[in-house]
């Protein structure tokens, strides 16, 4: 099989890569990027330049595919992913197209930031369908800008500490069983007891910009993290002896 003029042995990889290599690499690497990351659209486009089967097939290696993506232009994928500047978000169907320069600009932005490939959910650069839903101080998109999106499989917790009583409480985050909306849990550790699901079946972005961070606004969260949706509380309960919850939130 013969090798794209571009591609770079693997022992030269770290000396050549560029950031802009390097930011691609990790969207690569992002495990089930949402459509609203750049990360979502560089995977798609390798797994076409993979499965192009073209005399001029130039995609051999994954590092050969870093270094041509800046110029591939938006017809290499035409028909097959395009950009929904309504929803401002990817999808896997014929429409407008992007050049790969400007989706390595994204790329690099979340990198540099720091932003999650697989749940971060929101870019500054954009305006977003729920942006309308929050007025016009935009009250709770900043708060919506931090949430992170758990995949299937995964919750989000925060930690959190009330002063009035000393105790330490949680706040899980999941998605819904068979539904594109999530669910907040919410107790504290030393009593489970008062576990309960606090919003259920909400929009992502009605959960995380307004009602879980006004729910928490009276206490003080030390950690927000993401975890195996089996460390859910609930399944905690399921193990004691049932009794009625004390209601104190």
């Amino acid at each position: 099989m013969p090798k794209s003029k571009d591609t770079l042995d693997a022992a030269e990889w770290g000396n050549s890569a560029n950031i802009e290599m390097i930011a691609i690499d990790e969207a690569l690497s992002a495990p089930s990027p949402n459509p609203r990351s750049p990360a979502f659209a560089v995977q798609e486009i390798f797994r076409i330049a993979k499965s192009y089967g073209g005399e001029d097939q130039i995609f051999m290696t994954k590092e050969a595919f870093l270094v041509m993506f800046p110029r591939l232009k938006g017809t290499f994928y035409k028909g097959k992913m395009s950009w929904d500047s309504t929803r401002s978000c990817w999808n896997l169907q014929d429409g407008p197209t992007v050049d790969a320069s400007r989706i390595q600009a994204d790329v690099l932005r979340w990198y540099v930031n720091a932003w999650d490939f697989s749940r971060h959910t929101r870019d500054p650069e954009f305006q977003y369908p729920e942006d309308q839903e929050f007025g016009p101080s935009g009250e709770g998109v900043d708060k919506l800008f931090h949430a992170l999106m758990p995949l299937y499989g995964e919750l989000t917790r925060r930690i959190f500490f009330d002063r009035e009583s000393s105790r330490f409480g949680y706040c899980d985050v999941y998605k819904a069983d068979g539904t594109d909306k999530y669910v907040a849990e919410i107790g504290f550790f030393d009593d489970t007891r008062t576990h309960r699901i606090q919003f259920g079946a909400q929009p992502f972005w009605q959960l995380e910009g307004l009602s879980v961070p006004a729910l928490l606004s009276k206490y003080n969260v030390l950690s927000y993290r993401v975890h195996s949706i089996s460390a859910r509380r609930s399944n905690v309960k399921k193990q004691v002896a049932h009794s009625d919850s004390p209601t104190f939130f």
